[in-house]
């Protein structure tokens, strides 16, 4: 896995509290049980985090991790 990967998984660990070896790339929104709240939160952490700005539109695009890794790489996302 690439660290931004790791990045992101981190987010999910510490935000939802969720194990690790639940957040795989191709596990969704409701695998991990998290609702359209949890998303608005995930992009939030996202942008403390990884120092990206994740739209509206995009999170109802985003259908599993890896996805949101995807995009972190595509918009560029700093791993800190």
């Amino acid at each position: 896995m690439s660290s931004m990967h790791d990045s992101v998984v981190e987010v999910f660990v510490a935000r939802f509290g969720l194990d690790r070896e639940t957040v795989v790339p191709d596990a969704s929104f409701d695998d991990l049980g998290l609702d359209s709240l949890s998303q608005i939160e995930l992009a939030t952490a996202l942008k403390k985090r990884l120092g990206i700005v994740i739209t509206d539109e995009e999170l109802s695009e985003i259908s599993v991790v890896g996805d949101i890794v995807a995009l972190a790489e595509k918009k560029g996302a700093v791993v800190r």
